[in-house]
């Protein structure tokens, strides 16, 4: 049986996606864990999202434009949408894009096993 320590450091990196609404990228996690923790290097940090993400404590959200980030997985599953202007962020469900499992299986004969919907747009603050 493995075991993974859990030190300051990492038990604060995932507070730090407990307490943010959105996904962030392993460079932003960085600055957080800088300003409690500045002697820790990034590689530090790296290395706890991997493990974080294999221990299925956090999960990636990949976006095209604005590369990988992750997010706290205890989240309900959910889709972005994002301000091509200003990065603004705002989760959506399943029932705000219309997807439908069931609907899928009928017309395709898939058994969905994941999905993800990326949507990008303009913010009302940028419009």
């Amino acid at each position: 049986m493995s075991t993974t320590r859990n030190t300051k450091k990492k038990i604060f990196i995932e507070h730090v996606f407990t307490i943010t609404a959105e996904p962030i990228s392993i460079r932003e996690v960085f600055r957080q864990v800088q300003k409690t923790y500045p002697e820790t290097a990034y590689s530090t940090v790296f290395r706890t999202v991997m493990r974080l993400e294999q221990e299925n404590k956090i999960h990636a959200v990949d976006w095209r434009e604005r590369g990988s980030r992750y997010e706290w997985a205890g989240m309900p599953h959910h889709h972005h949408i994002t301000c091509q202007i200003c990065g603004a962020v705002q989760d959506l469900e399943d029932a705000d894009v219309n997807y439908d499992d069931e609907k899928i299986r009928k017309k395709t004969g898939f058994i969905t096993k994941h999905h993800s919907i990326e949507l990008e747009g303009i913010c009302a603050k940028c419009r």
